[in-house]
């Protein structure tokens, strides 16, 4: 063993510590589960920094998830302070969208680009559908399927017009298969029309970026010199590719991955491109073959089972002792196995052997389509549990009720359109805690006659004569004076949710209440206008009624998991997927039934079959699912429960073949669980808050807009200055850049920024953009006798605390003509509006935030509309420390009282908190 650099009193394994230290030439590192790689990733970034000297902006890290990537960086922030925030660690759609907005005069989409998420793609696709012709071929519910034959398409790189010929030489008498390819020719081209990019386009445009542009290409070898990738065998044919490109044949490159792990070749990823990298790059091989996470029982029958399946020899051992870790836990059919898995975790329980509930996670191949009867068991038996996987944030009462009542306000008859919705899509909303009216309301309104709309009610006088009185008629009113707004078109959807909300008082009642169950709901809320406001920013303009009819028509495997509570006392259930890089004391691996798990194959109907000449690779990735059990198996730590039964219900369909392998190639059979050893007690642990400047003045400004904006993650309506804000932003980091790199600044340049820059504001879009063209140009003849030096644009920064980080990116920095070094800060506002902001906080916060890196003489706010700027002395004290510690305290402690403040009459929030 041998010392860490990132954590003192702590040991490398001799094969972590070679990892670590080959930095020179191709690597391969194969790291079985529990092995410790991303400790391996830190350490080795660590020492490229520390020891060898390698400057951070040259190190490039990709992560399969955003998570990861957040988790290494805070990690490496811990390890190496600033200098983690100046690398690329990022997921490779991150990354590619990084390499396009760093050169935007090299390619169509320029700077304001709008990356489109898997979800943001569907509505746009929804909203183009009758534009693209795509109504002749299929239905509107349909549309995934165009997606995924899009992307298929956009990820192996097949240009429209190839793929239209190719077509029409192998299926010359099925006409839709071109039609539905020219469907494909006009989404592109809308695409880049309105400046949107979808996740395989970015990979794809990158890729063909690096191979058109040599000084590109140069631009990014010449900046990534080191670079690693996490989980390589979850890669895709063009993102090896994207890689390949950038690593060139020399470069110091880094693959950790385990070709047991390799689980996503529904999403184009195949563990052929790890299995490859030696022979390729003619790499070096380390393999971490200790697992520090799993009792011993644990690991060696996961090795077991796995052993004859790799390519890359292995053997894990075990570095903890373990006891009968491992059973089978079999059942008569899938209702016995329901009782008896919820029966084992209570015994587990009450013999002392986990301490809390929270200690077992209950993993599924599918948790919509199989867990339905643990659940029910859970819910019978009062244990607590928290569900990931099964799309249920559309069942909860809270979200169908606000779904019901902006139907309400929105005047259209929705009657047969919604039949799925029928069971709860009625006048019984009314009777519920959302509106929260007296008996006395309720009884009549039940006694109303049946051509009685409620809806025609305009005054309370009309209200009081059918008996309904108080809060009760203003609630009523309010709701049909939403109406007439939205029916005369003055109201987003994202307002009229908020109107909503306003005029029932519900939020406000759930934030007095205060309880679990309450704030549970308000998280819901939030994640519901999250997704109104991700709608309308695809679609402006969008109805009411086109909000619902996409939730409607929402494809099974996007519909949203509920909100729920993070709590170490309950049961954890979530696909295999889900569980993916985590760990818990106990596993239970749920249906491990012939059909469920592995799953019974169906051919799938290709909307059209792609020639296979055009494809980068076949997409067929045999045995994932063994290798998915094997991923389940090793997520245990302490004890290993597989369930089977041979029934589902009536129907016999056969114990998993992966039972059989257990029993025959590992020695595990059947018992009844009671010799499963105690786990050990361990401390339940929160991720760090990772927050922002912006955050940071919320707060201080009122702590309880921020708990709405940042704690529950309420969207607030996008204001105008806020998008132009963004636009600004983009426009002068690129002529900052210009000044940095000594280009002639003139008219002509700063009109190609703003048009690689500018994202659609509506209307009179081209006297906006004179208007920022003027303000620009204004800006630097206003400033360039000033400016000596531009020295840094757009710096990251953090300031990491024990549990939360502060994250932010400064502006600019500049060595003046007189040699003093000026943070300087700019805003979209007036001089005016710009004094009211809390200016010295913010940029006293970036001084001490970048005090290790830079000694500044002065700081300053430039506001560019007349500009003005304003002016501070630099602090060597850094006395707002105290002040900043003293609001991350209070943010921990989650106190988030209403404070009034000038924006209280303008805060959207105003009537939820009782300020307003």
């Amino acid at each position: 063993m041998t010392g860490s650099l990132c954590r003192k009193g702590e040991a490398c394994t001799e094969k972590q510590k070679m990892a670590v230290k080959k930095t020179e030439g191709p690597l391969v590192v194969v790291a079985g589960p529990g092995a410790g790689k991303t400790r391996v990733l830190v350490e080795r970034v660590a020492y490229l920094v520390k020891r060898k000297g390698v400057s951070p902006e040259n190190i490039l890290v990709i992560t399969f998830t955003e998570k990861a990537a957040g988790e290494l960086k805070a990690r490496l922030i811990n390890c190496v302070g600033l200098d983690a925030e100046l690398m690329q660690i990022s997921t490779i759609h991150s990354f590619c969208s990084k390499v396009l907005s760093d050169h935007p005069e090299e390619h169509e989409f320029g700077a304001g680009f709008e990356i489109l998420d898997e979800e943001s793609q569907l509505i746009f696709l929804r909203t183009v559908f009758y534009k693209i012709g795509l109504d002749r071929y299929m239905k509107m519910g349909e549309v995934h399927r165009a997606i995924e034959f899009f992307n298929r398409c956009t990820e192996n790189c097949i240009e429209p017009e190839e793929l239209i010929d190719a077509l029409g030489r192998k299926y010359p008498d099925r006409e839709e298969y071109q039609g539905i390819a020219g469907c494909y020719t006009r989404y592109l081209e809308l695409l880049r029309e309105q400046k949107k990019i979808d996740f395989p386009g970015l990979e794809k445009e990158v890729y063909l970026l690096l191979n058109s542009s040599e000084r590109v290409l140069e631009s990014v070898r010449k900046r990534y010199r080191r670079i690693m990738i996490d989980e390589y065998q979850d890669t895709s044919p063009i993102q090896e590719l994207i890689l390949r490109e950038i690593a060139g044949k020399n470069s110091s490159i880094c693959v950790v991955g385990d070709e047991d792990q390799s689980i996503y070749g529904f999403r184009g990823a195949t563990p052929e491109n790890f299995i490859r990298f030696r022979e390729e790059y003619d790499a070096e091989v380390v393999t971490l073959e200790d697992n520090f996470r799993s009792r011993a029982g644990i690991v060696l029958t996961a090795d077991s089972f796995m052993r004859g399946e790799r390519h890359y020899e292995k053997t894990i051992k075990p570095v903890r002792d373990g006891g009968t870790d491992v059973v089978i836990l079999k059942n008569r059919d899938v209702n016995s196995e329901a009782r008896n898995i919820v029966s084992l975790i209570k015994k587990l329980k009450s013999s002392g052997k986990i301490p809390e509930y929270g200690y077992v996670a209950l993993l599924f191949r599918s948790v919509r389509n199989h867990a339905d009867k643990v659940l029910a068991e859970l819910r019978r038996e009062g244990i607590p549990y928290i569900v990931r996987g099964d799309g249920s944030f559309l069942k909860r009462y809270e979200v169908r009720s606000m779904l019901y009542f902006l139907a309400y306000v929105d005047p259209p008859d929705y009657g047969g359109r919604f039949r799925k919705w029928d069971g709860w899509w009625n006048i019984s909303r009314f009777r519920g805690e959302f509106l929260d009216l007296t008996g006395e309301t309720l009884r009549a309104l039940e006694s109303l006659d049946r051509n009685c709309r409620l809806s025609d009610f305009t005054s309370r006088r009309e209200l009081e004569k059918i008996g309904v009185h108080g809060e009760d008629a203003e609630k009523i009113l309010g709701l049909n004076r939403i109406r007439h707004e939205v029916g005369k078109g003055s109201l987003t959807v994202l307002r009229t949710f908020y109107s909503i909300l306003e005029v029932t008082g519900y939020l406000r009642r759930l934030i007095e209440d205060g309880s679990d169950s309450s704030r549970a709901k308000i998280f819901n809320l939030a994640k519901l206008s999250s997704l109104i406001d991700r709608y309308e920013a695809i679609k402006p303009g969008a109805r009411i009624q086109d909000l619902l009819w996409y939730l409607y028509l929402l494809p099974t495997h996007l519909h949203h998991d509920e909100a729920a509570l993070e709590d170490p006392a309950s049961v954890k259930i979530m696909t295999v997927h889900q569980a993916k890089g985590l760990e818990f004391p106990v596993v239970f691996i749920c249906s491990v039934i012939n059909g469920r798990f592995p799953v019974k194959r169906r051919k799938e109907r290709d909307t059209i079959p792609i020639p296979g000449e055009l494809l980068l690779s076949p997409g067929e990735v045999p045995d994932e699912d063994r290798r998915l059990f094997y991923v389940a198996m090793t997520r245990a730590q302490d004890a290993l429960i597989i369930s089977t039964a041979p029934r589902i219900n009536t129907r016999k369909v056969g114990v998993s073949p992966f039972i059989t392998d257990l029993r025959d190639k590992c020695g595990i059979y059947e018992c009844d669980c009671t010799s499963v050893s105690r786990c050990l007690e361990r401390e339940w642990s929160e991720e760090p808050l990772r927050i922002n400047f912006s955050a940071l003045f919320t707060y201080e400004e009122c702590p309880f807009r921020y708990m709405l904006i940042y704690h529950y993650g309420f969207v607030y309506p996008e204001t105008f200055m806020q998008r132009y804000g963004i636009i600004l932003h983009r426009c002068l980091e690129e002529l900052h850049l210009a000044m940095k790199n000594s280009e002639e600044i003139n008219g002509a340049l700063i009109r190609r920024i703003v048009e690689r820059c500018w994202i659609p504001m509506g209307r009179d879009d081209k006297v906006k953009k004179r208007r920022l063209e003027r303000e620009l140009l204004n800006y630097y003849h206003d400033t360039r006798d000033h400016t000596g030096e531009v020295v840094s644009v757009e710096e990251p920064f953090s300031i990491p605390d024990t549990d939360i980080i502060i994250e932010g990116r400064t502006d600019l920095i500049i060595r003046t003509r007189d040699g003093e070094l000026e943070l300087v800060d700019f805003k979209a506002r007036e001089h005016g509006g710009v004094e009211r902001m809390a200016l010295e906080y913010q940029l006293r916060t970036y001084e001490y935030a970048l005090r290790e890196r830079y000694r500044f003489d002065s700081l300053s706010a430039y506001a560019i509309k007349d500009s003005m700027r304003i002016s501070f002395d630099s602090d060597p004290e850094f006395r707002v420390k105290e002040r900043i510690a003293e609001t991350v305290a209070r943010i921990r402690e989650e106190c988030f009282e209403p404070r009034k403040n000038p924006f209280c009459s303008r805060c959207v929030f105003r009537t939820f908190c009782g300020a307003g």
